[in-house]
């Protein structure tokens, strides 16, 4: 019997196993990139927040347009720095290797 559950799940694990190391390694350039992009992002934070707080360099403060970009900004900073989706999609890579261990284990 297991004999058998192994035959029929060796394609599912052989499909993980590739899977797991393609978006691995696309995991880890993507998340170089999405570090330059986060510090871009992060520097337009700091303006959009002396915007906000001081009216530099338009003239005018404290406005809820103002606001709500420095908001969004740094929401966007944060999703696209280290600790964000690059660490998502590490663990969700870590979980697919889990199962590809689990299935390899039976």
């Amino acid at each position: 019997m297991r004999i058998i559950f192994k035959i029929l799940l060796f394609p599912i694990s052989l499909i993980l196993t590739i899977f797991v190391g393609v978006s691995g390694f696309l995991a880890e350039k993507c998340a170089v990139l999405l570090n330059i992009i986060s510090g871009i992002l992060f520097i337009g934070f700091l303006a959009s927040l002396a915007q906000y707080l001081f009216g530099w360099p338009l003239g005018e403060a404290r406005t809820s347009f103002g606001l709500m970009s420095t908001v969004i900004v740094g929401v966007a900073a944060f999703l696209l720095s280290p600790y964000g989706l690059p660490t998502l999609a590490a663990w969700i890579v870590g979980k697919l290797d889990d199962l590809n261990g689990a299935i390899k284990s039976i």
